[in-house]
């Protein structure tokens, strides 16, 4: 085994990289229990787990008319139904099984990356995810993109090699099948393993691959055959695929849920994605840019390789980025989804990194290639200063930096930035909060700049890139946690697991058996899942982003939506409703004594958040 040598032909113990990257796994799973038990339940999270029992249970079927609404591939909801099956239902099951699913994750990037670069930059990938307090939140939830994530890292680990066993190709390709059967999004990715099972392995195998990867998603459809094609509907043109009408929702109706947010949000929105997840997007594009020619490479399996990740991670990073910032996709533009989604794909950034680290790093690249690299240090630090901006305090908005002048003398106290441009320049408090983000990124970038400088003159060994990029990576793995500012707080200081699970109880034991339950009491559907016994109204689970104005009441609820005539006859059928206390007010009216009586109110709430109790009220007979 080659080993790390120290100064004065010391070795480092062969098992200090697997010690490190053990520690790294704990402290992965310390913070995950942490945000398991404090971060609030979202609309996604409630979704993905009530849908799952539903569908594990029998209650429902995916894509059932006038049921839940499939609006993700089934095995999103599916995978989270088996573990609650098997371990009961609830938050709980949900989260610990992410957890689970987040160390697997871990191990299979440890895995594939020991294997190509050696067991120091394989711990080091650890690393990543402990000092990644946002993805750690994230990989937490009960929600699809832990699920991707580790499915992404095993597909590396079974296939990413010089030689592969048949049997491991074969079940990545399957396992690929079941990621696009998972979240439809992922679709490209069964492409792109089967071409590169044929350059990696060879045209027998990569037969093999479509065959195996090509029957499972045949089978996965077939099963669900024909209204699975409502998942795939929205992302044909509607002009040249009009056989696909009967599995869209008619026009004429209008979704309550479109925003519309300018650039600037959106610009947010991207270089926020980019700070919580500095490693895979940072590193892959340095990777890219620094990749050597052909001829350079130490392998050619390991230049397959990195060809591989890299048009595999840019392809979904550009389908997720044009889905979220640029478009207005399905009518409705989640535009601060955009860092969410990376997490999905973050182990192919990581690995591709990795991979182009140990066996192509460009140490001698052109002239142009470093003044790129220049140019995106200072273009990344100012725009994750940008993404910031919210929590720019009013310490900064007052500091004190401009003399103030009055009758040709200047005054003793000094002006604050908020004031300065303000008076100045017209700026309102965002647009003073965004100028301060965005400098104070700029000179952090400029000061890894001016210390990547003075190392390159101290040292001479290399291009001034190279240097930049090792001295911006480096700052940027070890100020991780500081990246994830603001976001990585814990939501709470009680725990919601057990909120959870007490509210339930609580819920279960007031609301009688076969209750026909209408839904208010906020995003997330997540209370309800320990009241099994319970009719609901299934296209409420998504609140109001189901919700149109106009449209035909049994046409939009046979697509598993809804409106305001829908919503007054259900109200008219209710036996029970749970409001949430902030939306109370305009229930009051409603919700008279001659008609419903109250129940306690809960001691406990399902979020931290005032307002956030429940009432529940039950028709009188």
């Amino acid at each position: 085994m080659t080993m790390f040598r120290l100064p004065k032909n010391r070795e480092l113990p062969a098992w200090l990289p697997f010690a490190l990257a053990g520690v790294g796994a704990a402290l992965y799973l310390i913070q995950a229990f942490i945000y398991a038990h404090t971060t609030v339940s979202s609309l996604d999270e409630g979704s993905y787990l009530i849908k799952g029992m539903y569908y594990l249970t029998g209650v429902y079927q995916p894509f059932e008319p006038y049921g839940p609404l499939t609006n993700k591939a089934p095995f999103s909801f599916l995978i989270y139904g088996l573990a609650e099956y098997i371990f009961g239902a609830g938050l709980r099951t949900g989260r610990y099984f992410s957890i689970f699913l987040g160390l697997l994750t871990i191990l299979g990037v440890w895995i594939t990356a020991r294997r190509w670069a050696g067991n120091w930059l394989a711990a080091g990938t650890v690393w990543f995810f402990a000092l990644s307090p946002m993805i750690i939140k994230l990989y937490v939830q009960a929600v699809s993109e832990v699920l991707i994530a580790c499915m992404l890292a095993w597909i590396s680990v079974l296939i990413l090699d010089e030689r592969r066993p048949l049997w491991q190709i074969i079940l990545a390709a399957a396992l690929a099948a079941v990621a696009v059967f998972t979240r439809q999004n992922m679709a490209p990715i069964l492409l792109l393993l089967v071409l590169y099972v044929y350059w990696q392995h060879g045209k027998q195998k990569g037969i093999w691959a479509l065959a195996a990867g090509s029957l499972a998603l045949l089978v996965f459809h077939a099963w669900y055959w024909p209204r699975v094609m409502t998942i795939w509907a929205p992302w044909l043109p509607e002009s040249l695929t009009p056989f696909l009408d009967p599995f869209r929702i008619p026009t004429d109706s209008v979704p309550v849920w479109d925003p519309s947010i300018d650039f600037w949000n959106r610009l947010n929105s991207f270089f926020q994605g980019m700070r919580y997840h500095f490693l895979p997007m940072l590193g892959s594009l340095f990777g890219l840019i620094l990749l050597p020619p052909r001829a350079d490479w130490k392998s050619a399996p390991a230049m397959r390789t990195a060809f591989f990740l890299a048009v595999s991670y840019f392809v979904l990073v550009f389908m997720h980025g044009w889905a979220s910032l640029a478009s207005q996709y399905e009518s409705y533009s989640c535009v601060f989804c955009f860092s969410n989604y990376l997490g999905f794909f973050d182990p192919l950034g990581i690995l591709f990194f990795i991979v182009a680290f140990s066996h192509a790093w460009n140490k001698n690249p052109h002239r142009a290639v470093q003044v790129l690299t220049v140019f995106l240090v200072i273009a990344a630090s100012a725009g994750m200063g940008f993404s910031l901006f919210e929590q720019v305090g009013n310490g900064l908005l007052n500091l004190p930096i401009v003399p103030r002048f009055r009758s040709g003398q200047f005054l003793p106290d000094w002006a604050g930035i908020a004031d300065a441009l303000k008076y100045g320049l017209g700026f309102e408090t965002v647009q003073t909060k965004r100028a301060i983000s965005s400098t104070l990124g700029l000179l952090l970038g400029l000061g890894v700049l001016l210390a990547a400088f003075l190392l390159w003159r101290r040292g001479k060994t290399s291009r001034f890139a190279l240097v930049l990029v090792h001295a911006y990576l480096i700052a940027g793995f070890i100020l991780s946690p500081l990246l994830h500012l603001g976001g990585s707080k814990l939501d709470c200081q009680t725990d919601i697991i057990r909120d959870h699970e007490n509210l339930g109880a609580y819920l279960a034991s007031i609301i009688p058996p076969d209750s026909l339950v209408y839904w208010d009491g906020g995003n997330a559907f997540t209370p309800m899942i320990y009241v099994p016994q319970a009719r609901i109204f299934p296209p409420q689970i998504n609140d109001g982003y189901t919700f149109h104005i106009g449209g035909d009441p049994d046409v939009l609820y046979y697509f598993s939506h809804w409106n305001g005539e829908l919503d007054l006859r259900w109200r008219s059928e209710a036996d029970v409703f749970i409001i949430e206390a902030k939306r109370y007010a305009s229930w009051a009216d409603f919700l008279t004594p001659q008609e419903f009586q109250e129940f306690p109110r809960p001691a406990d709430s399902p979020s931290c958040v005032e307002g956030a109790e429940l009432r529940i009220f039950q028709r009188l007979p």
